[in-house]
């Protein structure tokens, strides 16, 4: 008996007492009791980020493509809001459907569920609307699109800009400016409010992409390849005037990609023709400015044009210069006739002031760290920039003399 296992008296050998069974349960039935459902910290994370990220998207920043203020960027706002919308009716009302479905057709005990082999009015109906939709959409969206491809038929003053990207900076040429005027320049392109700008869309070295979201959607720059595109700043869509408007190159052109930027300036169409009258070379300068104007000459003009519109002749020697290559050679580079009207330099990246701009010719790497100013010119080229403190005050009072 004394290797037989021990009971109580009142329980056979193997056989537990109803205390311990009762003991047992008890104790199985407090371990399969269900504990408050408490929300996964990920799960609140994901939530608060996805509302972060819908605050932020709904921005109306500089750049926000949900303010138009042209009949292109307000058409392009009205194509994606319609789709969008559309998309997130069909995403709930099938997502809706498919939660009833599961909850409502979930496994319950002692309930065999039924066996189907299909129901052909419904699939015929789930067949038939989104073919609808998708029909309806796509018909308007390609009718939407021809019909902000070119300005209206009955716009006849429109300004034709051809427009190069360039690394790492905009240039603009107006075929026509007003009174048969050509001008080039650059990073900031002046237009008149309510007058159609067409813009012939160019690259002279790699893919650039011309985006400005307030007055129209991003379109490609191409070598080799020209393509266009339209806009028209609206005066019932802006409070007051001269308005800029900010735009940058969307398409990855390089190191200082996201350091090329441009605006757009709307004025009033007197603002307008007053500029456009006034572009040419700088009026009498000032002693200072005059010394200014040789060391540009000296140092500055094989690359910059100050006295007019560009060359198309000496424009394709620079870039066949900068094609094939070199230390010190002639290179693309802004055309600086009207720079004391414009708002920044190093392509908007700092505002135009003396101090900006002796900060940019001492050194234009501390602006953009990339760039063919400092590795070309041969002012540049041991390191420090080799003029004197003298000439460089004597170009920066030349320089913003130009108009």
């Amino acid at each position: 008996m004394g290797f037989m296992p021990f009971k109580r008296a009142s329980a056979p050998v193997g056989v537990d007492s109803p205390s311990d069974t009762t003991d047992r349960h008890a104790s199985d039935t407090a371990s399969i009791a269900p504990s408050k459902w408490r929300p996964n910290r990920a799960i609140i994370f994901g939530l608060l980020i996805a509302i972060l990220l819908l605050v932020v998207g709904c921005s109306t920043g500089k750049q926000s493509t949900w303010e138009a203020v042209g009949p292109v960027a307000e058409k392009q706002l009205q194509l994606f809001n319609v789709l969008l919308w559309v998309m997130v009716a069909v995403f709930v009302g099938v997502e809706g459907l498919m939660l009833y479905a599961i909850i409502r057709f979930r496994k319950k005990p002692g309930v065999e569920p039924s066996r189907i082999h299909g129901n052909l009015p419904l699939e015929i109906t789930w067949t038939i609307i989104p073919t609808i939709l998708v029909l309806g959409l796509g018909i308007w969206s390609v009718i939407a699109l021809f019909e902000i491809d070119q300005p209206p038929s009955e716009d006849t003053n429109v300004i034709e800009v051809n427009v190069t990207g360039h690394q790492w900076w905009f240039e603009f040429e107006y075929i026509d400016a007003g009174g048969g005027k050509r001008i080039t320049t650059a990073n900031e392109l002046r237009i008149p409010v309510d007058r159609s700008i067409k813009l012939n869309l160019y690259s002279d070295d790699v893919i650039h992409s011309f985006w400005v979201p307030k007055l129209a959607g991003k379109l490609d720059m191409v070598p080799t390849h020209r393509n266009e595109m339209w806009f028209k700043a609206d005066s019932t869509k802006i409070d007051t005037l001269p308005a800029t408007f900010y735009g940058q190159c969307a398409e990855l052109c390089g190191v200082s990609h996201a350091l090329m930027r441009f605006r757009v300036k709307v004025l009033s169409e007197a603002d307008y023709d007053s500029w456009v009258d006034n572009y040419g070379p700088p009026q009498p300068l000032t002693e200072m400015a005059e010394a200014g104007q040789n060391t540009f000459t000296i140092n500055c003009s094989l690359c910059h044009t100050i006295n007019g519109p560009d060359d198309p002749l000496a424009s394709k020697s620079k870039l066949d210069s900068f094609m094939a290559g070199g230390d010190v050679t002639a290179v693309p580079a802004p055309n600086l006739t009207d720079l004391s009207t414009r708002q920044t330099i190093g392509a908007g990246l700092a505002d135009l002031n003396s101090e900006t701009l002796r900060a940019w010719i001492n050194n234009p790497s501390d602006l953009k760290e990339v760039n063919h100013m400092s590795g070309r010119a041969f002012i540049y080229q041991d390191g420090d920039v080799t003029l004197s403190d003298e000439e460089v005050e004597g170009l920066i009072a030349y320089l913003l003399q130009l108009q």
